[in-house]
């Protein structure tokens, strides 16, 4: 508060008539109340009127809606399925996945038919990803034999998914 160098008498008067000016300033001004979760919560002007012009502009969206007639996705929604969910997908070939897995099956009772050597060759070389000179050195016999052994290994899957 600044230093008023009138007579004390006067002091006290501009003082207050300060005072009373800034009570009118504040009881004209308005009160802004937005209500959240049931609670009256005291916000400035600004916010005050950032809120209701959002809420409405939704409303005037959703009357544009409703006089053109726009549906939106989700009240296409059956009950298990979204509507996105029942459109296909183009970019997946349903046959090809099925022909792949049915493969995968007849390839894996395949391999159940080898026995326990060619099993070890078969999963090391494929499913190990081990080069064919360490999988020799393994077994002690050199990079041409298991090269022989791999292909006869193969060709006896063959005739088991052809059978199948």
């Amino acid at each position: 508060m600044s230093k008023c160098r009138s007579p004390p008498f006067l002091c006290k008067k501009i003082i207050s008539n300060l005072h009373e000016k800034e009570d009118i300033k504040m009881a004209d001004k308005k009160k802004y109340y937005l209500f959240v979760r049931n609670k009256k919560i005291e916000v400035d002007e600004h916010v005050y009127k950032e809120y209701y012009k959002l809420l409405n502009h939704e409303r005037y969206l959703r009357r544009k809606d409703l006089k053109n007639r726009l549906l939106p996705f989700s009240s296409l929604d059956k009950n298990e399925y979204s509507f996105e969910e029942t459109i296909p997908d183009k970019g997946v070939d349903i046959e090809k996945v099925v022909e792949t897995s049915i493969l995968i099956d007849r390839l894996t009772s395949a391999i159940d038919e080898l026995n326990d050597e060619e099993k070890e060759i078969i999963e090391r070389l494929y499913f190990n990803d081990e080069s064919l000179r360490s999988v020799a050195k393994l077994k002690d016999i050199t990079h041409p034999a298991l090269i022989k052994r791999r292909n006869k290994i193969l060709e006896k899957l063959k005739k088991f998914i052809e059978e199948i």
